[in-house]
């Protein structure tokens, strides 16, 4: 991956994001913006990027605020349009790189909480995206929440927003390959915690998911994993169903993260020829 960039915000209150921009030799064929998921960063996507990058995709990621190299509290947001903010700060950054606009518009790539951004930023900017794709789309938990934990969740996001607790995942639950695995727990940018308010917000988006769905008016794919252990799958196929144009594969026995697990590169290459 090269050197990270640094992005400076037009809102000094926002913390400056870490991104990368790589092209393909020759004219590019399309583009993507990868968006990653929670406690995720961009470096843990380097060698999808290089698959796609063989393709012929020009390549953005960067890493969300609180996470990977770029500033902000870790595993949190007062409100869930700050992420939006942050894609919004990209796009428009891609659209000053005269080098990116060769590729046009970019498909929107997410990864579980970067799905659930990806489908709402597909809304909101669809005049600067050309398609959606995600995998492993974080539009519901896979083990229900009772009622009882998500009414204290919302009172403890009220009371003490910054309150911070434990997320439980380790490597094991997120890829069978047990070298991505011991990675994951190894990683010092993957961080185990999230806040109240983070829970409450990401809540409340994945409820509105539903609605969005239906808004979204460019092409769309989406891979879910059969055995996931993160996001529910089931959920993810009632919330795509919305969506007028999405061609939707289950990967049977997949878990969470599908590019990183056995088999990652036929996945990685139908997300690019989709």
């Amino acid at each position: 991956m090269e050197t990270p960039r640094t992005l400076w915000r037009r809102d000094s209150t926002d913390p400056v994001l870490r991104y990368t921009v790589q092209k393909p030799e020759g004219t590019p064929a399309g583009a993507v913006l990868l968006v990653h998921g929670y406690a995720d960063h961009m470096k843990r996507f380097d060698r999808v990027a290089q698959a796609w990058l063989a393709k012929g995709l020009s390549v953005a990621r960067f890493d969300l605020r609180g996470h990977g190299t770029s500033e902000g509290r870790r595993g949190h947001v007062e409100s869930f349009r700050e992420y939006l903010r942050d894609v919004d700060e990209m796009l428009r950054e891609l659209e000053r790189d005269d080098g990116w606009k060769a590729s046009g518009p970019p498909v929107l790539f997410g990864h579980s909480l970067g799905g659930l951004i990806a489908l709402h930023a597909a809304v909101e900017f669809e005049p600067w995206v050309r398609g959606l794709a995600m995998t492993s789309p974080f539009f519901g938990l896979s083990l229900a929440v009772p009622l009882w934990k998500r009414k204290l969740g919302s009172l403890t996001s009220s009371l003490v927003p910054t309150l911070s607790l434990p997320s439980g995942l380790s490597g094991a639950d997120v890829t069978r390959d047990e070298r991505a695995s011991r990675d994951y727990d190894a990683d010092p940018l993957v961080f185990p915690n999230a806040t109240a308010r983070w829970f409450a917000e990401t809540s409340r988006v994945q409820a509105e998911s539903f609605e969005v769905a239906r808004r979204v008016r460019v092409p769309a794919a989406c891979l879910l994993a059969g055995a996931d252990r993160v996001a529910s799958t089931p959920t993810s196929q009632r919330v795509l169903a919305g969506v007028k144009d999405c061609r939707l594969q289950v990967v049977d026995g997949a878990y969470h993260e599908i590019l990183n697990d056995p088999g990652w590169e036929r996945w990685a290459d139908w997300l690019a020829d989709e």
